[in-house]
């Protein structure tokens, strides 16, 4: 049984192997590989998403499609999940989001607020962030 990364792996960079991949597993993996196919090729993606369609046929065409375009697995097909990203823009801003929730509540605001200001004016919010967590401590 193959994983989505091997059969990723098969469409992209060994399409001899792809006589291999079960329709089962076609199946199984045709809403993940439809939605990341979707990043680079909106449209096509988008006449492809028919509620009754033969999705054991546009797998098929997917893989007949990105072979001749792509001679390895190019890098948008391994996108950062909502949890990594948060975690990196969190370590990049050395903020917690436990401090960001206390100051909103704090100063009676949406964490969303404090958060585009982190995003538009860093180097202000840091500050007064600072400033924040110190008189807690």
């Amino acid at each position: 049984m193959k994983d989505l990364f091997d059969i990723t792996k098969i469409i992209f960079e060994n399409p001899e192997k792809w006589k291999e991949v079960t329709n089962g597993e076609k199946k199984k993996y045709f809403f993940p590989l439809q939605r990341r196919f979707a990043i680079q090729f909106p449209m096509q993606a988008n006449a492809l998403q028919h509620l009754k369609i033969n999705q054991l046929a546009v797998i098929d065409f997917w893989q007949n499609f990105l072979k001749q375009c792509y001679k390895r697995t190019p890098g948008w097909m391994y996108t950062k999940g909502i949890k990594k990203a948060k975690k990196i823009k969190e370590n990049k801003l050395n903020v917690s989001e436990k401090l960001i929730s206390i100051y909103a509540g704090k100063m009676n605001i949406d964490k969303k607020s404090v958060i585009d200001a982190l995003e538009f004016f860093p180097k202000d919010m840091l500050v007064e962030l600072t400033k924040f967590q110190k008189t807690l401590n």
